[in-house]
């Protein structure tokens, strides 16, 4: 259920995150890197990216994958994810940023994800996700805009709330087939940052 926050969103603001961090360290240098990133396009995340040698996919899955799903069936959960993330064949991505997507996302869909990710990952490949531990959560995902190689921003994009669906670690950790948790980290506001490789 979606409700009306009588308390207007906050500026973006900034925070030290340890789970960036310890993805960016994981990089090998002088190494190009292909990834994928499930949040909205922005400048200061492409900014920054700029200055890895990389080939960055932006993808704002969620309003996509929402629209593509409205009022549809169970049924459609599924082949959504395929036509969604459709890439040529071979393509293979070393990184994968998903944000807090996970928290707008049931169970089951968060596997249709990981099935469609999965195959499009090269050994190694590194997945960074944030889950939120709190009772109500944004209507819709924020906006994560890296600062630098330590800090984010965060903005929220509505002022309307959510029950939030505490996923479980425990949970996640099963439907991540493939991969497993190589860094975790849990913030003051409930967030738990991970760093996922698959493969090894």
């Amino acid at each position: 259920m979606i409700r009306n926050d009588p308390n207007p969103p906050s500026a973006p603001t900034a925070y030290s995150s340890l789970g960036l961090k310890a993805l960016l360290r994981l990089l090998e240098e002088g190494r190009a890197y292909t990834i994928l990133d499930l949040g909205p396009a922005l400048s200061a995340n492409v900014e920054f990216w700029s200055g890895i040698p990389c080939r960055l996919h932006v993808e704002d899955f969620y309003f996509r994958y929402r629209e593509r799903t409205a009022g549809s069936s169970d049924d459609a959960a599924e082949p959504a994810f395929q036509d969604i993330l459709s890439f040529s064949e071979g393509t293979r991505f070393d990184m994968i940023l998903a944000w807090d997507l996970f928290n707008y996302l049931d169970l089951n869909e968060i596997g249709y994800l990981i099935q469609r990710l999965a195959p499009l990952c090269g050994r190694g490949a590194l997945l960074f996700a944030l889950v939120s531990s709190q009772v109500t959560i944004p209507a819709e995902p924020q906006r994560f805009r890296i600062l630098d190689a330590e800090r984010l921003t965060v903005e929220i994009r509505s002022l309307e709330t959510r029950q939030n669906p505490r996923h479980q670690p425990r949970d996640i950790a099963k439907i991540l087939s493939g991969f497993r948790v190589s860094s975790s980290f849990l913030l003051r506001n409930g967030v738990q940052e991970y760093v996922f490789v698959y493969g090894e």
